[in-house]
């Protein structure tokens, strides 16, 4: 995963070398795509079953050039995540532009899982199949 640094919506400062140990979970998304409103919901459902673990840290990346956009965004859909401003970041560090996308990420830093993309289809096991990865990493030796 590329290393990053990074400011949140309410201002914390975020750097990828900050969660190394935990596994986290990183969604990237926009409010002017719609696969990602459609998938933000389930990105929430995932962070309220993650409340109280320690090893794991749900991010979001926003790809809004206008950040003041973002929190309103968050705050009229109730959606608690932190949401980070990766625009710039996204553009240099990331080769296909694709969102939305999650990446699962063990505590070495290293991907695990990428998906691109929201299947409706699917969206209902999402959470589910994020846990039990996470899970699985949990067992498995970094390397």
């Amino acid at each position: 995963m590329p290393a990053f640094e990074l400011v949140d919506v309410a201002s914390k400062s975020w750097r990828l070398a900050d969660l190394r140990g935990k596994k986290p979970v990183i969604n990237v998304w926009a409010t002017w795509c719609g696969p990602c409103r459609e998938e933000l919901p389930y990105v929430e459902r995932l962070q309220q079953r993650l409340a109280g673990r320690d090893d794991v840290q749900l991010l979001t990346l926003n790809l809004d050039f206008n950040p003041g956009l973002v929190k309103p965004y968050l705050r009229r859909n109730h959606f608690t995540f932190p949401s980070l401003f990766a625009t710039a970041w996204y553009a240099k560090a990331v080769e296909e532009k694709s969102i939305p996308r999650t990446w699962v990420v063990d505590g070495a830093g290293v991907v695990r899982f990428e998906q691109l993309g929201f299947s409706p289809r699917a969206a209902e096991r999402w959470a589910d199949d994020a846990l039990a990865l996470l899970d699985g990493l949990a067992a498995a030796p970094s390397k």
